[in-house]
């Protein structure tokens, strides 16, 4: 067994752990306590510790734009665990986590992701404080991803839902996240379709679940909302698609950023990932740099304070983008400055 800790050029391997059992890695850029790495603890069965690695370098990236994007004064990070049988490390994997976290000093920071829950956060809680998962909050961190995402798709509808015409939209992936925006829009009257592995997810009160095997790329709609898995689409979905926009709540929903290009030239408004599901980094900006305003709000008030933020921002990159500026360009336009405080700072001034 070894456990480590060093320093990181850019992006890389900041401490690790690797068991016969369990193999975990905090993947982040150069950081340190004041401005520290975020990002969620995720535990799966990778192929290799290599192929663990690789997924938290991808990851932490993406993590990076979007901290960057909304200025929540952040680094980008990961905490990416590998493990034959995830249920049956969960005690270990907490335990090392925390040593982990403890042996940097407050340089990253995590919360919940891909098969760690809030459960999990409270007993890491216990163990270190280099922990944002709204421990102790009425505060959903899926709950904010999906507000978010409805920002979003109100900036793209150029309306609020309630002032929308609806129109036809499918929510692939109807967990915290798709199933909140999928029960909304049924909500605001939309026709909603729903895609989901598991039967129960997808049986939104009002919405049209379908099989599996149904061709759901076929489908004419207003709105196609990924909310699963990255990689999502590929090129033979994304050449059949029939819809006005895509509002991604899912990570790199496409197989290649190509094919997102390709839809764009389309005339199909495909908003970037980063973007769209941001909800829960400005939640953790709140936590973190205004503990005074978070302790006082209630969740609701997060929740519109994430949807203003990014209904804003989506709308000043679509405004960029009929400017004719380029998907890069106009996220380089829209993102906060470097020298602004964070976003989470500003949440008492908006009540």
């Amino acid at each position: 067994m070894t456990t480590k800790t060093k320093p990181a050029p850019n992006v890389s391997v900041l401490a690790e752990h690797i068991s016969d059992h369990l193999s975990v890695f905090v993947v982040a850029e150069d950081t340190d306590a004041q401005r520290p790495a975020n990002g969620g603890l995720r535990l799966l069965n990778y192929p290799s510790d290599e192929a663990c690695i690789a997924d938290g370098e991808r990851l932490a990236g993406l993590m990076t734009h979007k901290h960057d994007l909304y200025g929540t004064g952040f680094a980008g990070g990961k905490i990416v665990a590998r493990a034959t049988e995830p249920t049956a490390v969960k005690d270990e994997l907490i335990s090392v986590t925390a040593d982990l976290l403890q042996s940097l000093g407050g340089a990253m920071i995590t919360g919940c992701d891909l098969n760690t829950s809030l459960e999990d956060m409270e007993r890491l809680t216990a163990l270190t404080p280099h922990v944002l998962a709204a421990v102790g909050s009425p505060v959903d961190a899926s709950a904010a991803t999906a507000h978010g995402t409805l920002g979003a798709l109100e900036a793209v509808l150029e309306a609020d839902l309630s002032d929308a015409s609806p129109g036809r939209a499918l929510v692939h992936g109807c967990g915290a996240v798709g199933g909140t925006v999928a029960r909304t829009l049924v909500n605001h009257g939309w026709t909603v379709f729903t895609v989901d592995l598991s039967r129960d997810r997808a049986a939104i009160p009002g919405a049209t679940p379908l099989p599996g095997s149904c061709p759901w790329w076929e489908l004419k709609l207003d709105l196609l909302l990924p909310c699963s898995i990255s990689g999502l689409i590929n090129a033979e979905m994304a050449e059949a698609l029939q819809t006005s926009a895509v509002v991604p709540a899912a990570n790199a929903p496409f197989q290649t950023p190509q094919l997102a290009d390709g839809l764009r030239r389309r005339g199909i408004r495909v908003l970037p990932d980063p973007l769209v599901n941001a909800g829960a980094v400005i939640a953790d900006s709140i936590e973190r740099f205004s503990p005074e305003a978070w302790r006082d709000a209630g969740a609701e008030d997060v929740y519109a304070f994430v949807r203003r933020e990014v209904r804003q921002r989506a709308i000043n990159y679509l405004s960029q983008r009929e400017q004719g500026l380029s998907v890069g360009a106009a996220l380089v336009e829209v993102a906060a400055e470097p020298s602004r405080d964070p976003i989470g700072l500003s949440f008492g001034d908006s009540e």
